[in-house]
């Protein structure tokens, strides 16, 4: 029943992916297609983290995803897509609310849990494009694109820990966000601008640096004395009982 709940998520975004691009409604094709972008995105991430990790994280994740999608199909009219996707985002409210996950999610914390700000960071940047499209209904332009883009690769740079992904996040992804909010009327520029500085504050706290860090440092080799290592071992490596290197006859 776990995997059936976990796919569940992903099948209700795919479901609203499909609708927004068929039948965006009141959003412009670009702005629903940038809407579209997130919500499945992060219904597969929210899936993975459910089978693959058995997080209570994702648990949540996936009920503020399916959340949202029902205060979405608020704004758009009923029909025959919107009878399929209030189905599928309530069988996977009711599936992923329920009993089914206790015994098949992890009880107990993780050894080393990912700070949270760390956690709100990599999360976050899935949902830049969603609230791009949200910002500007009538219509999205070319900065838009390039910040909802940067935005996704910066979330799996940094989730793969690499430096680049948090540089990207303090710099890139912050001044993208503010220029596409410049050519964001008002009230989505607030919502734009906000998000800008939210990515900028996460990406500069020191729990966020610590995520791409390893927790020990590279040590060089350590001498140890021939004396302290089996014969055979060292003939192997290719020394003698002295730690000289053996030299072999041509």
């Amino acid at each position: 029943m776990g995997f059936i709940a976990s796919g569940s998520v992903l099948l209700a975004g795919m479901v609203w992916g499909l609708r927004l691009i068929i039948d965006p409604g009141p959003f412009d094709e670009g702005s629903a297609a940038l809407l579209a972008t997130s919500i499945v995105i992060a219904s597969a991430t929210t899936t993975l983290g459910l089978v693959l990790a058995r997080g209570q994280w994702a648990r949540r994740l996936g009920l503020g995803i399916l959340g949202a999608e029902l205060l979405l199909a608020i704004a758009m009219d009923v029909g025959v897509w919107g009878g399929l996707t209030l189905l599928a985002t309530s069988l996977s409210i009711t599936l992923l609310a329920g009993p089914w996950l206790d015994g098949f999610l992890r009880r107990l914390p993780p050894a080393e849990p990912l700070p949270v700000p760390a956690m709100t960071l990599a999360l976050g940047l899935l949902f830049v494009p969603a609230v791009l499209g949200v910002s500007a209904p009538g219509g999205v332009g070319a900065l838009h694109w390039l910040a909802g883009l940067a935005a996704l690769m910066t979330a799996w740079a940094f989730s793969r820990a690499l430096p680049a992904g948090l540089w990207s996040a303090r710099l890139l992804v912050p001044v993208l966000l503010a220029a596409a909010g410049a050519f964001t009327t008002a009230p989505g520029m607030i919502g734009v601008l906000a998000a800008a500085g939210a990515v900028g504050v996460l990406a500069w706290l020191p729990a966020s640096a610590h995520a791409v860090r390893p927790l020990i440092a590279a040590a060089g080799g350590v001498a140890v004395p021939p004396e302290l290592v089996p014969p055979d071992l060292l003939a192997r490596a290719g020394y003698d009982d002295r730690g000289r290197p053996i030299r072999r006859r041509r």
